[in-house]
C-alpha cells in the first residue's frame, strides 16, 4: 500500500509537470506557477494554495516562506496561510524567531505573528545570529539584541554576525577585530581580514599571512603565507 501511495503522488506530480505547470520543492509544500502566478501543491499533488502570488523566494524556514503580492512582501506559513499581510518593501527569512523587513526605506523586525517587534528605523540589517544583530546608522555598524536595544553602538566601518559570541567589526583604518556582546573589544583590530569563530578557533590575515587565533587573540597556528 505505501508504494502504491508513492508511486501515485509521484504520478500526479508528473502529470503537473506535463501540464505546463513549473514546480519547485520549498520543504512542506512544492511551488507551481500557472498563468504568470506562484501557488503551492503538496506532496501528494493536491492544490494547497492557489496560484496568485507574484513571486516567492527560498525555502521554508522556522515554518515561514516569503510571498509577493504586487510589489509588497509578506509571509505564509506552511499551511498554505498568509499569517503576515504583504505590505513590505522587502524583506528576509526568518532567524530566531524573527525577521527582517523594510518599510519606507527603513529596516526593522517581525515576530512569527507579524507583529513589528523592533521598529523600521535602520539604514540597512542583517539577521539575527547568537542573539544579535548587525544595523547600520548613518553609514555606521553596530549591534542590536532581540529586544532591539543597541548593544554595539554603530560606529564602525563594516561589521558581520556574532558566531560564539563574538562578533566581528571593521574600524575606520580598514582592520579587523572582534567584540563581545556587550560592546567591549575584546580582540583588538589588527587584522586585513578575518573569519568568524569555530570551535574556537578563527582564521585573520596579517600583512599578507595566514593564521588562526584563540578567543584571547592569541595565534595558536601562523601567521605564515600560503
Amino acid at each position: 500500500m505505501k508504494l502504491f501511495i508513492i508511486s501515485f503522488s509521484c504520478l500526479i506530480l508528473l502529470a503537473a509537470s506535463a501540464s505546463g505547470i513549473e514546480q519547485k520543492n520549498h520543504g512542506t509544500l512544492y511551488e507551481i506557477k500557472r498563468d504568470g502566478k506562484v501557488g503551492f501543491i503538496n506532496r501528494a499533488g493536491k492544490e494547497v494554495v492557489t496560484p496568485r502570488f507574484n513571486d516567492v523566494r527560498g525555502k521554508f524556514v522556522e515554518g515561514m516562506t516569503r510571498v509577493q503580492v504586487k510589489e509588497l512582501w509578506g509571509f505564509m506559513n506552511n499551511s498554505g496561510v498568509v499569517v503576515i499581510a504583504p505590505v513590505y518593501e522587502e524583506n528576509d527569512e526568518f532567524s530566531e524567531g524573527l525577521a527582517r523587513v523594510r518599510s519606507k526605506k527603513k529596516w526593522g523586525f517581525v515576530n512569527r505573528s507579524g507583529k513589528l517587534k523592533i521598529p523600521a528605523e535602520f539604514d540597512e540589517a542583517g539577521n539575527f545570529a547568537g542573539g544579535m544583530a548587525k544595523v547600520k546608522i548613518n553609514d555606521r555598524w553596530g549591534f542590536i539584541d532581540t529586544t532591539g536595544k543597541i548593544v554595539v553602538p554603530p560606529e564602525y566601518r563594516d561589521a558581520d554576525d556574532f558566531r560564539e559570541g563574538l562578533g566581528r567589526v571593521r574600524t575606520n583604518d580598514r582592520k579587523w577585530g572582534y567584540v563581545n556582546k556587550g560592546g567591549g573589544i575584546v580582540i583588538k583590530p589588527a587584522f586585513d581580514s578575518a573569519d568568524p569563530f569555530v570551535e574556537g578557533l578563527a582564521q585573520v590575515e596579517i600583512d599578507g599571512k595566514r593564521g588562526y587565533i584563540d578567543k584571547s587573540g592569541k595565534f595558536v597556528w601562523g601567521p605564515a603565507k600560503d
